[in-house]
């Protein structure tokens, strides 16, 4: 499928819930939001006929998404149904890793490629400040569980917001692309909605940040993912920020 600018489109996003576990404070305000009645969300039924439709159109690649997409039932079914979707290739899903280890056995028997999970530090003080739940041992543990699997890509997506253990949090989410085989992904804070009210770094600084402690980075020219990104290989590893 080519857009109005000849650029080739083969990949999608389906949100399957607006539910979420956290409350993440540049998503979410603490006391939650008002949710979608069922009927105004997208059957399984729905969503399996309009992959049909995309793969017809020329979409090889399908991302679920929410809110958190692991809180919807039966994940497993849907991510089955769509990998046997002639033309489908890979399907892979953004979760915060909450309920990542009671589920991943049952979503690498469904065919799931590839798993994205959202965390933006590994200090437990931090995390629960920025999500308002004190659970990241379940997120750490989900990780652990999907790199159990070595056929599974593993990424983390990180939105590092100031703090005053902010290039704490940075560097030891690098650290976690060094010592295994986890692509980390450091993503800008959007200044809309909620986050118009906090402050996160641009790429520069994080790069700063990383060389500092680590040398200088080499530009890795592989794409390892559907969005503009630029990677980087960290000196001396073959881990990537």
């Amino acid at each position: 499928m080519i857009d109005e600018y000849g650029r080739e489109i083969d990949y999608i996003r389906i949100s399957i819930t607006d539910r979420c576990n956290l409350r993440c404070v540049y998503c979410m305000p603490k006391e939650g939001v008002e949710f979608l009645p069922h009927s105004k969300i997208l059957t399984y039924e729905e969503i399996i006929v309009l992959c049909n439709c995309f793969a017809a159109l020329g979409i090889h690649k399908v991302k679920i998404t929410g809110g958190e997409p692991l809180v919807r039932k039966d994940l497993p079914y849907l991510i089955r149904q769509i990998k046997s979707i002639q033309g489908i290739e890979n399907v892979t899903i953004t979760t915060n890793g909450i309920l990542l280890a009671e589920q991943i056995d049952e979503l690498v028997k469904a065919g799931i490629d590839s798993i994205n999970i959202s965390l933006d530090t590994l200090d437990p003080e931090q995390f629960k400040e920025i999500t308002r739940f004190d659970l990241l041992d379940q997120v750490v543990a989900g990780i652990k569980k999907a790199l159990e699997y070595p056929e599974i890509t593993v990424k983390i997506n990180c939105v590092p917001i100031r703090h005053k253990k902010e290039e704490e949090a940075v560097l030891s989410m690098v650290a976690l692309a060094k010592d295994s085989r986890i692509h980390v992904r450091f993503i800008e804070l959007m200044p809309i909605g909620l986050g118009k009210e906090l402050s996160g770094y641009t790429e520069d600084s994080i790069k700063d940040m990383i060389e500092q402690k680590y040398g200088k980075l080499t530009l890795f020219r592989k794409t390892l993912g559907n969005g503009p990104c630029s990677y980087y290989s960290l000196p001396g590893f073959q881990g990537y920020g």
